[in-house]
């Protein structure tokens, strides 16, 4: 099968190909040999099996040896899926092992459960390895995440980093801000929201489109959100190889790879915007591609690079973003006093907004709004402690190496171990995190969600914004309630959350406090 990370070794559609290149580009990417699959998607092509492979001329026994075979593992798949997403077994178990083996090895596995092994491991960056452990789950290509090298790994970075300009935040918290608004007006006389399907992805898909310069896939919103909830499930969980979830995840892997390989090849030398005038001159796609044309760039720098890295971006920004803010809203609404206190900072947030400052008052780093969203987000990271968007982070081990030295719960770590640094079982250590089962104020450099040290999170500053704006206006709906029944609960598809619907008062007014 031919997987995205070959495709320099094919023929990339661009200039001069016409269309039927493009489809056999995208079959080959998606690893179907169909001739005719249709061009929109999973749905409509010609899969002899949606849950598994049915090779022609295998004898019936063999097609049901195949068929067992897939079932296993789709129920692995959902029970790994339900297990990442409902973390009481994870607590509990973290929560006996910090007592009884901090650092615990079973076989070729090591499990950290203290806060300082657990940012140990992320900190230590040659000795604790991630490219091998994920690069399985982005088929897209080579992205930041999976490169191990020191050296490298800073240069794509600082690459990036490049193109992020001062301005940027201020950028995306008005697209998301303004998408919001118009999300809740138009549901302002139903008296019930779904904040991820009728707000978070309509919001993160707002933010590709209008500040990464990705837009919908065939102009359609709703597939947009639902590739994001597809390519979420191979970032968290690798689905079964030949599974529905799966195809789903290649289809839409190689429909937006072939999305950006047109808008990128459009642009020539120059931008990507001037050719597409979907692509706003001010994302990062047109950026980077402003930044192609331009000399002295590394050889490494190229237009695949740039598919890759917004492929992956895409990707991982737009599924976690929205498990993010969908967990922590459930979670304000669950823990025993934090829906009045977060009312009260988002009340406090808009006054800051309205008060009669200049606009250099505002934004500066001690005033009064800076410090109304710092409060915010505080609260919102203290509502993911509970529930993270990630609550495990997995590494691998390539050389023999020594964790927690110095102390009595020092352990050898054998190369080649699979090392788990779970973020869930570090927010919950009581050295770290005093009272931790307590809705509290804590010092916001101390949550593991974005990750530490050289492979910190990149997005961190997108999320932060995005993740507030919806938090914000979520709690300024006036009578703010988890709807009753299994609707008020998070519902997932795989591990993306895709459901949690809260009701509201369609005639009241935004609670004041």
């Amino acid at each position: 099968m031919h997987g995205i990370r070959e495709t320099k070794d094919l023929a990339l559609p661009g200039d001069g190909q016409d269309q039927h290149s493009l489809k056999l580009f995208r079959d080959q990417v998606a690893g179907d040999d169909t001739p005719d699959r249709s061009a929109t998607g999973v749905s409509g092509s010609k899969l002899a099996d949606p849950n598994g492979l049915d090779p022609g001329g295998a004898s019936a026994v063999d097609r049901f040896g195949r068929r067992m075979r897939m079932w296993g593992e789709l129920v692995k798949y959902r029970l790994s899926c339900h297990v990442l997403s409902h973390l009481r077994l994870f607590k509990a178990v973290f929560a006996v092992l910090r007592v009884v083996r901090p650092i615990t090895i079973v076989g070729n596995v090591l499990v950290a459960t203290k806060a300082s092994d657990v940012r140990e491991v992320l900190e230590r960056f040659d000795d604790f390895e991630l490219g091998d452990t994920i690069e399985s789950g982005m088929p897209w290509g080579p992205f930041l995440m999976t490169v191990d090298g020191r050296e490298q790994h800073a240069r794509e970075r600082e690459m990036l980093q490049n193109v992020v300009e001062k301005t940027d935040a201020q950028l995306i918290r008005t697209i998301a801000s303004e998408n919001c608004q118009s999300c809740i007006e138009a549901l302002k006389d139903s008296g019930q929201i779904d904040v991820v399907a009728d707000l978070a992805e309509p919001v993160m898909v707002a933010v590709l489109a209008e500040y990464f310069g990705v837009p919908p896939l065939n102009g359609d919103r709703q597939r947009m959100a639902g590739v994001m909830r597809n390519l979420a499930g191979i970032i968290m969980v690798n689905p079964p190889v030949g599974s529905l979830p799966w195809s789903r995840s290649r289809a839409d892997i190689a429909d937006l790879t072939c999305q950006l390989t047109q808008q990128l090849g459009s642009g020539g030398p120059t931008t990507a915007a001037a050719s597409h005038p979907s692509i706003p001159a001010h994302s990062l796609l047109a950026r980077l591609q402003r930044r192609h044309g331009q000399s002295g760039n590394p050889a490494w720098f190229d237009e695949e690079w740039i598919r890759c890295y917004l492929t992956g971006l895409v990707a991982t920004g737009g599924a976690t973003i929205i498990r993010g803010v969908t967990h922590a809203v459930d979670q304000l609404l669950e823990q025993t006093g934090a829906l009045p206190r977060v009312q009260e900072l988002s009340a406090a947030l808009e006054r800051a907004i309205h008060h009669d400052q200049t606009s250099v008052a505002i934004d500066a780093p001690n005033g009064q709004l800076a410090a109304a969203r710092e409060a915010l987000r505080g609260c919102i990271y203290e509502a993911m402690r509970f529930r993270p968007m990630l609550p495990l982070l997995v590494r691998t081990c390539p050389r023999d190496t020594i964790i927690a030295n110095g102390t009595l719960r020092a352990r050898r770590v054998p190369a080649g171990t699979l090392v788990l640094a779970p973020p869930l079982a570090a927010m919950f250590d009581s050295e770290a995190f005093p009272d931790p089962l307590k809705f509290r104020d804590r010092p916001i450099e101390s949550y593991f969600h974005f990750g530490f040290g050289p492979r910190h999170c990149f997005g961190k500053y997108i999320a932060d914004v995005v993740m507030l704006e919806i938090v914000r206006a979520v709690m300024r709906l006036p009578g703010l309630a988890r709807a009753p029944g299994q609707g008020g609960q998070v519902g997932y598809d795989g591990p993306a959350p895709c459901s949690l619907r809260v009701t509201f008062d369609a005639n009241g007014s935004e609670p004041v406090h």
